[in-house]
């Protein structure tokens, strides 16, 4: 056993523990108060969700490492129980946190390993969105083929997610948890199929006939807009916030040492063009981000490019504000309605 663990990756030391949630990282990064806040505030979102319970004095490891392979192989992000039992993603993308940490959460629960469907498709609900670009359609094969697998293709995670938000809307979300308690990893679809009748009181081929039909939609990621819109002014939105490392709302975003984020959400009632204008003690920037997946497609995320960003449908959306500046630590943002089209 020495001799095996001698040949693992070194791991970043646990340098900040929350209240769930203990962090390590890659680099010289200093730890936002508001990144434990959150990874914490997730940990609790999914156990109320679901109405299950990990032990609160065994802290869920969070590893944020420039490079995955060692331990995801060839995933971009990656919960691994045994002897490490952490969440690993890399600095590049750590949004993926949210989604490992509903698989780490459940994992340690009485739940324990689910069928890889369903555990992807409460990853999704509770830790994602699925926004597909313009013009890309997703497969929806039936639910035979997807349910008692050893693995799920990325391509099939929206319909994961989808099938959970429906169950949940349909049967409850006890229901759905009492669904996944009875369907062992592994288990053939035959055991799935009894489990469907016993739990919600049709066989799989109803299910998938009315999932199907139903067709529900795609949405944004709960663990980023989750909360209150902040109000208009009349035609203005106004908002001040902060970007110091030390307050309980800045996370970080791990691209770079000093590399950290703040947001809030805005109701847009119309589509068209908004007047923007950002004031920092620093350098600071902004980006707008549904929270919702458009109609019409488009990136989730828009960059303004000047003073004027185009809201393309109405909506809630998330202001988001960043910063790797270390003298930066507040900023403040006005948005009117803009010229409309020349």
């Amino acid at each position: 056993m020495v001799g095996l663990l001698g040949c693992q990756p070194h791991l970043p030391e646990l340098e900040a523990n929350g209240e769930r949630v203990a962090v390590g990282v890659h680099g010289e990064v200093e730890l936002c108060a508001g990144t434990l806040r959150a990874f914490d505030e997730q940990v609790s979102m999914v156990e109320t969700e679901l109405g299950i319970t990990r032990d609160p004095d065994e802290p869920l490891r969070v590893y944020v490492v420039d490079d995955t392979a060692p331990w995801c192989k060839d995933v971009m992000a990656c919960y691994i129980g045994g002897w490490v039992d952490a969440t690993f993603v890399p600095s590049y993308a750590p949004r993926s946190v949210w989604h490992e940490l509903v698989h780490q959460v459940v994992s340690g629960s009485d739940l324990g390993m689910t069928d890889r469907f369903l555990s992807e498709g409460l990853a999704g609900t509770l830790g994602d969105d699925w926004c597909p670009p313009a013009g890309t359609q997703w497969p929806q094969p039936p639910l035979s083929q997807l349910l008692a697998q050893d693995d799920v293709a990325y391509e099939h995670y929206p319909r994961a997610a989808q099938l959970v938000d429906y169950l949940r809307q349909e049967h409850g979300t006890p229901a759905l948890v009492r669904l996944i308690d009875c369907i062992e990893r592994g288990d053939p679809i035959e055991a799935v199929d009894q489990c469907m009748e016993t739990v919600l009181g049709i066989d799989l081929t109803t299910l998938d006939e009315q999932f199907s039909e139903a067709a529900p939609p795609l949405h944004g990621n709960p663990a980023l807009c989750g909360g209150d819109p902040v109000p208009w002014q009349s035609d203005t939105w106004v908002h001040e916030a902060m970007l110091a490392c030390g307050d309980d709302e800045v996370i970080n975003t791990f691209r770079s040492p000093h590399g950290r984020e703040t947001a809030a959400l805005v109701d847009f009632a119309e589509a068209g063009s908004y007047e923007v204008t950002l004031e920092s003690d620093g350098d600071a920037t902004l980006e707008i981000e549904p929270c919702f997946c458009l109609e019409q497609g488009g990136e989730l995320l828009h960059r303004p490019l000047s003073n004027i960003i185009g809201v393309g449908q109405p909506g809630r959306y998330r202001i988001v504000f960043r910063t790797d500046d270390p003298a930066t630590t507040r900023v403040r943002v006005s948005v009117r309605p803009g010229p409309g089209p020349s």
